[in-house]
C-alpha cells in the first residue's frame, strides 16, 4: 500500500493519479470517498459535525482502505495528526510530499472547498503538521519546483528497488502506464532471484516455466523459494520456437488449472526468446492477468526479449500473430557464463544491440565499435556495460510508449526489411540476427537515398556489423519482398519504413517508391 501525505497544495491527487497509472493500481482520495458515501462535501461535514467528528469518519475510512486491496491512497492535510491513523500507517510505504507554506498557499488560491482554509490560524496549523508528516513519512519528497512526472518517477524508484541488492548490479527503471518494475543486470544473479522479485503478499506459487537446456538454472531459482511461503513447480516445455504454440500455451494453462492457480500466483519465464514470449502470454492471459517475473538466458532475450511487455504465441501463418502486453513485476538478467548461452540467439542479440546505438545512443555506439573483439569473447564486464547500455536504450523507450502508438515505432528500425528477409531466407540457426543486420543495411541505403543520413553513417553501419561478423549484403527480390509485405501488420496502403535523419536520430513510418526499394536492393547485393 503506497500512501501520499502532505499539507494542502503538495499535489498529492495529482501525484497519486500518475502513480496508481504507471503502477497499474486503483487510486483512493479519502476525501472523495467520503464525500462520496456521504454524499456530502468535506467542508459540509466540517460544518455540520465539526473537526473532531469528520477526523473520526477520516480515521476510520483510512483503516478500512488500508485493510483493502493495494492501491495508491491520498491522505487528506490533516489526516496524519490522527494518533490511530500514524499507527496504521506504519504497515505501509508513507511518501510525505513536502512543499514551503507559500507555494502552498500559492495553490491553493481561493479553493471554498477545503475547510482549513477559512481558519485564520492556517500557517500555525501547517508548522504544528510539519514535525508529524516527517517522523510518518517512510520517504520525503519535496514538490516545489517540480513536475509532478519527475516526482512520480522518485516514488517509482523507490517502490521497484529491492532491499538487498547483490554487488555489482546494474538496476534500470522500466515505467510505462500499468507495470512499472526493474531490470537488474550482473553476475550470480539466480542465486539472489527471490530477493529481486518485489513482495507479493498474495502469491502462494510460482511456475518456473523453461526448457530442458535450463533445467539446472530453474532448479538453482526454485531453491531460493525453499524458505519462503510459495511453492514453486517447474514445467518443461519444447525448445525453440516449438515453445511459442497455441498447443503449448494450452498445455501450460491447463498445469495451471490442475494445480489451481489464482492470478496473485507468479509465473517465471526462464529463457531465451520464445520462453519470454510465451511466459508473458501465459501470465497475461490466465486469469486475465497474473504476476511475471522473466529471467533471460539468451542476449536476445536480456536486450530486448524481456523489455517491454510483449508477449505471444506463433501461428502457422506467422510468428507472434497472438499476444498482447503484459509488464512482468521484475527482469533478471545474469550475465555469468554459466547462464548466458552464447551459442543461441548470441548474434541476434548483438543485431539489437547495435540497432539501439543506431537509434539513440552513441556512448553504446562508441563501446561496440571499440571493444568488439572483448565483448565477442564475452568478456563479462563490458559485455555487462553493454547490456546495461542498451537495456537503458530501450527502457527509456518503453515507458515513453508502452503501446507503440509513437516513439517505439523506432525499435523497428532495419526490422521492416529484416522480418521479410528473414522469411525468403534458407532455414538457419542464425537466420533472425543476420536478417535484422541486412535490414538495418537496408534501411540505411534508404536513408541515404532519401538524403537523410551520409555515406560515412552507411559505413559506420557496415564497419559495426562486420566488426560481429554479421552480413552486410545479400540478393533480394523486389516482387517477392512486396508480396512479404502485404502480410506486415503495419501494411497501410503500402509498407512504411523507420529510417534515420542521422545517427541517434530515428524517424518514420516513412513511405518509399518502388524505384527507391529497387535501388536499395541493388546496393544491398553489391
Amino acid at each position: 500500500m503506497i500512501v501520499l501525505i502532505g499539507f494542502m497544495g503538495a499535489g498529492k491527487t495529482t501525484i497519486g493519479y500518475l502513480l496508481a497509472e504507471k503502477l497499474g493500481l486503483p487510486f483512493v482520495d479519502i476525501d472523495i470517498l467520503i464525500e462520496r458515501r456521504e454524499r456530502r462535501s468535506v467542508r459540509e461535514i466540517f460544518d455540520s459535525r465539526g473537526e473532531e467528528l469528520f477526523r473520526e469518519l477520516e480515521h476510520d475510512t483510512i483503516v478500512e482502505t488500508l485493510n483493502g486491496p493495494e492501491a495508491v491512497v491520498a491522505l487528506g492535510g490533516g489526516a496524519a495528526e490522527h494518533p490511530g491513523t500514524r499507527l496504521a500507517l506504519e504497515s505501509a510505504l508513507v511518501v510525505y510530499l513536502e512543499v514551503d507554506y507559500d507555494e502552498a498557499v500559492l495553490r491553493i488560491g481561493h479553493d471554498t472547498y477545503r475547510p482549513m482554509m477559512a481558519n485564520p490560524n492556517i500557517r500555525t496549523i501547517y508548522e504544528r503538521r510539519l514535525p508529524i508528516y516527517r517522523r510518518t513519512a517512510t520517504l520525503t519528497l519535496r514538490t516545489d519546483g517540480r513536475r509532478p512526472e519527475a516526482i512520480v518517477m522518485d516514488i517509482i524508484a523507490k517502490v521497484t528497488t529491492p532491499a538487498t541488492v547483490p554487488s555489482g548490479t546494474r538496476s534500470v527503471l522500466v515505467a510505462p502506464m500499468g507495470g512499472a518494475h526493474q531490470v537488474h543486470i550482473g553476475p550470480g544473479l539466480l542465486n539472489f532471484a527471490l530477493d529481486l522479485i518485489p513482495n507479493l503478499p498474495h502469491c502462494k506459487k510460482a511456475f518456473i516455466i523453461h526448457t530442458a537446456q535450463d533445467r539446472q538454472s530453474a532448479l538453482l531459482i526454485s531453491s531460493n523459494f525453499d524458505n519462503s511461503q510459495i511453492a514453486t513447480k517447474l514445467v518443461v516445455v519444447p525448445d525453440g520456437e516449438k515453445a511459442k504454440s497455441i498447443e503449448v500455451f494450452q498445455m501450460v494453462s491447463e498445469e495451471l488449472a490442475r494445480a489451481s492457480t489464482h492470478r496473485d500466483d507468479l509465473i517465471i519465464g526462464l529463457g531465451g526468446e520464445p520462453i519470454c514470449y510465451l511466459a508473458g502470454f501465459v501470465a497475461a492471459t490466465y486469469s486475465r492477468g497474473m504476476h511475471l517475473a522473466l529471467i533471460p538466458t539468451t542476449l536476445l532475450g536480456q536486450v530486448d526479449s524481456a523489455i517491454g511487455g510483449k508477449n505471444g504465441v506463433n501461428l502457422p501463418q506467422g510468428q507472434n500473430m497472438v499476444g498482447t502486453i503484459h509488464q512482468p513485476v521484475s527482469v533478471i538478467t545474469d550475465i555469468s557464463d554459466t547462464t548466458l548461452h552464447c551459442d543461441y540467439e548470441f548474434e541476434t542479440g548483438l543485431a539489437e544491440m547495435i540497432k539501439h546505438a543506431m537509434i539513440a545512443d552513441s556512448e553504446l555506439l562508441e563501446l561496440l565499435r571499440v571493444y568488439s573483439k572483448e565483448i565477442m569473447e564475452r568478456q563479462s564486464d563490458l559485455l555487462g556495460k553493454a547490456i546495461f547500455l542498451s537495456t537503458s536504450i530501450k527502457a527509456a523507450i518503453v515507458t515513453a510508449d508502452e503501446r507503440e502508438q509513437g516513439e517505439r515505432i523506432h525499435l523497428n528500425y532495419g526490422h521492416t526489411f529484416g522480418h521479410a528477409f528473414e522469411q525468403l531466407m534458407p532455414p538457419n540457426p542464425d537466420r533472425h540476427g543476420y536478417a535484422i543486420s541486412l535490414g538495418m543495411m537496408a534501411a540505411a541505403y534508404l536513408s541515404r537515398l532519401q538524403n537523410r543520413i551520409s555515406y560515412e553513417e552507411v559505413e559506420i553501419h557496415k564497419e559495426t556489423l562486420s566488426l560481429y561478423g554479421l552480413p552486410t549484403s545479400a540478393h533480394f527480390n523486389l516482387d517477392q519482398l512486396n508480396q512479404v509485405w502485404l502480410k506486415n501488420k503495419r501494411f497501410r496502403a503500402g509498407v512504411r519504413f523507420i529510417l534515420l535523419d542521422g545517427i541517434g536520430l530515428p524517424v518514420g513510418p516513412v513511405e518509399a517508391t518502388q524505384d527507391e526499394l529497387g535501388q536499395v536492393l541493388a546496393e544491398l547485393a553489391n
